[in-house]
């Protein structure tokens, strides 16, 4: 997998990170703004491989109880600080985002620990919760985190084609471009692991195809290629 890089903040009166609402905008719910604040500022708010897939769950997190921060819900939630605590906290609450979010960081918690298996299964659960959550951009990027990281449990407890979860995700057009270029990363990776230099251009290419130009991963996948002189296309014969 790719290294972990520092977080990076912008120059001293650069103000490219500011919202700026567009008049479609105007009037839209607090989760439509939140989804255009992320799509404009998903490149400063997370960087590097774990930086970006935690810090998506960390902002959502934050987002789910700043709206439910007046109401008893956004106060039960915060008082969660074990597994057992948010699984509870998940069962009282189906349909609600915040469930989605306690599964997850039950989840987390168990890959940390390197209980891969059943961090799977949390993962799993964290994605039914989202499912059930509403349909909203913020809500879906929470369901596809999870069936990614389940994925990526999976991989990591060996079980055969748990990479097809992962190449859903990158397959997946309407996921988030954080997500889904780092599913496309982690199989290039994968790829190389076993000596597929084919299956790693495959996914390579793919980031180059369908990713904005300046992508978060653009620089972790130059590194892989330049580190992996089989990746490298040779130059075209002279005419």
């Amino acid at each position: 997998m790719p290294a972990d890089r520092p977080s990076k903040q912008p120059p001293a009166g650069d103000d490219r990170n500011l919202v700026v609402v567009d008049e479609d905008f105007a009037n839209a719910d607090a989760e439509d703004r939140l989804w255009l604040f992320w799509e404009r500022n998903k490149g400063v708010i997370v960087r590097g491989t774990t930086a970006v897939v935690v810090g998506i769950i960390a902002y959502l997190a934050y987002f789910f109880w700043n709206e439910s921060r007046r109401e008893a819900l956004g106060e039960e939630f915060t008082a969660c600080q074990d597994e057992a605590a948010r699984r509870a906290f998940a069962s009282r609450h189906p349909g609600e985002a915040l469930a989605a979010v306690a599964l997850t960081d039950v989840a987390d918690d168990l890959k940390k620990a390197g209980k891969f298996a059943d961090a799977a299964k949390a993962y799993d659960e964290a994605d039914r919760l989202a499912g059930q959550a509403g349909k909203t951009p913020a809500v879906r990027a929470l369901g596809t985190r999870a069936r990614l990281y389940a994925g990526l449990c999976r991989v990591e407890a060996g079980e055969a084609g748990a990479d097809k979860a992962i190449a859903a995700v990158a397959d997946d057009a309407d996921a988030p471009e954080t997500l889904r270029g780092f599913a496309m990363l982690t199989l290039a990776h994968l790829a190389v692991a076993k000596g597929d230099a084919a299956e790693a251009s495959k996914w390579l290419n793919a980031m180059d195809k369908k990713l904005r130009a300046g992508h978060v991963w653009k620089s972790d996948k130059e590194m892989l290629v330049q580190s992996e002189p089989g990746l490298v296309a040779p130059p075209a014969p002279a005419k």
